[in-house]
């Protein structure tokens, strides 16, 4: 089948007129569009406004009901001491109830530092105490103190009745002893004296021939000077005690050596000298053997006997 010219061109114009429609069709969808989101934009950003606009407003509702609360629970403090009429009657304060505080038209909040004052075991003992409370106003307070009556009962201390005790029986009175004379009983009374120092002590003593002073005694080895002292407090040596002198001529060297400021080494030495030279006439003659000192003869000569 054949399309003649006419019907071809009638085709393309049919053609062309629908891209047209359709194009028209797209161009209107477009700017509806455009129209629709400003116009959904200017609606949010009012909606947004709004709201803004109405928290504002509550906020400020808030904090005007607020301020209006806080003056009217606070109305008494606002108040200067001055403009406060106070229905003052006598009371005690350790005692006092809320009721009857704030029925005097006094600060709650004072009584409430009272209150825990009074938890605490506190109590106002004085009127002039009343002072210290916290928040009370010094011109309040002093009108207070004519009217406070205390109840001293409530924290007096209870009156203690003393007991008479016994007297302590006096301690019984030692009987000082010579210390020459001392056994091993009589020094183990003495407080820092065992049985070991006290048997090395009297081998000490019957070693040198006696105690001559007090002196002698430091040298008892292993025995403290405290303790020495402690035991004149109950021993004593008497001025011319009964001792054994060493005689320094005529003893062997063994019994020279059992005197604890000669010892074996200085008794061997002693002798030998002494067999060399003969008998020593006074006790500086022992200084003629070198190793021998002025201070150990000093200590030695009340024991030598020529």
């Amino acid at each position: 089948m054949w399309i003649t010219k006419k019907q071809f061109r009638g085709v393309w114009y049919l053609g062309i007129l629908i891209m047209a429609v359709a194009a028209a069709i797209q161009l209107l969808n477009h700017h509806f569009l455009s129209k629709n989101i400003q116009r959904s934009e200017v609606s949010d950003s009012l909606l947004l406004d709004s709201l803004l606009v109405e928290i504002k407003l509550r906020q400020e509702l808030e904090k005007e009901n607020f301020r209006n609360t806080t003056q009217k629970e606070n109305s008494f403090e606002t108040k200067s001491p001055e403009e406060l009429i106070l229905n003052l009657h006598p009371f005690d304060p350790n005692t006092i109830s809320r009721p009857e505080w704030l029925a005097m038209n006094l600060p709650e909040k004072v009584f409430n530092g009272l209150e825990r004052y009074r938890s605490k075991g506190g109590r106002i003992k004085k009127p002039e105490a009343i002072l210290k409370l916290y928040n009370l106003d010094e011109t309040i307070g002093k009108q207070l103190i004519p009217f406070i009556k205390l109840d001293s009962s409530l924290y007096s201390k209870p009156k203690i009745e003393l007991k008479k005790f016994k007297a302590f029986p006096e301690k019984p009175k030692y009987k000082p002893f010579d210390l020459n004379q001392a056994d091993t009983t009589q020094l183990m009374s003495v407080y820092g004296i065992g049985r070991g120092i006290a048997n090395r002590m009297i081998r000490h003593r019957n070693s040198l021939g006696g105690f001559i002073s007090k002196k002698y005694v430091y040298d008892v080895f292993g025995l403290d000077s405290s303790v020495v002292e402690e035991l004149f407090l109950k021993a004593y040596i008497s001025e011319n005690p009964d001792i054994t002198k060493t005689k320094i001529n005529t003893l062997s060297e063994e019994e020279l050596a059992k005197n604890p400021y000669i010892r074996k080494g200085f008794a061997r030495i002693i002798v030998k000298y002494r067999n060399q030279h003969g008998p020593f006439k006074k006790p500086e003659d022992l200084l003629e053997i070198k190793i021998l000192t002025p201070d150990w003869l000093e200590k030695l000569k009340p024991y030598l006997e020529f």
